[in-house]
């Protein structure tokens, strides 16, 4: 789930300089996106599947409603963050400074300039546009390498995320919009009464 950090790079048409792109991000005040996202395993045949809809503001306040296969929603108001499940009636909270990824401040937290974080080591064409490749430029304990794939045109089709256990995440983009008003209480956490708090 923690792979949905890249959302927050989603909304916008895609520049070839590192430095358009973080001023691009910088013009983003909230985003919603429609996704379906694979995860394959290398002990795996076959990818779980998944999809939702993910919600960010800036400061570090995102929302993620899987709806696909089970209904799981995370959400956090920049200072901690809250798993809940429904169906297990069971929630999972801790504070977001516990995060020792830079990728994850660079792009999810949006508190580190993507060229601090980020290298652009490749580009490769096809049919559909081009893919452009990334690599941490520092010492990450989750993630190798970031594939965003763009249209002829420069609109984001998908975002690909290797990490380091073999593990490839692949997100595909349904729909998205950007700076909305978000509703009074989306980014809240808030623990559902008689759910079990499971870890603090």
């Amino acid at each position: 789930m923690k792979l949905l950090l890249f959302f927050l790079t989603l909304s916008f048409a895609f520049s070839q300089s590192l430095e358009d792109f973080q001023r691009r991000l910088d013009e983003i005040r909230s985003i919603k996106v429609s996704f379906l996202q694979r995860v394959y395993y290398p002990w795996q045949s076959k990818p779980e599947v998944s999809k939702g809809v993910f919600y960010a503001q800036r400061g570090g306040r995102f929302r993620i409603e899987y709806e696909h296969p089970e209904k799981t929603i995370i959400v956090s108001d920049g200072l901690q963050v809250m798993v809940y499940s429904p169906k297990d009636k069971t929630a999972f909270v801790e504070r977001i400074e516990r995060n020792k990824s830079p990728v994850v401040e660079a792009l999810f937290l949006v508190s580190r300039p993507l060229g601090d974080v980020f290298d652009l080591v490749g580009e490769i064409g096809g049919s559909r546009g081009k893919v452009f490749v990334f690599k941490p430029k520092v010492k990450d304990e989750y993630f190798s390498r970031v594939y965003v794939e763009v249209s002829s045109v420069g609109d984001i089709r998908s975002i690909k995320v290797e990490e380091k256990e073999g593990i490839t995440t692949q997100i595909e983009f349904i729909s998205f919009s950007t700076n909305f008003t978000p509703s009074e209480g989306l980014f809240r956490v808030k623990v559902p009464e008689g759910t079990r708090v499971i870890g603090q």
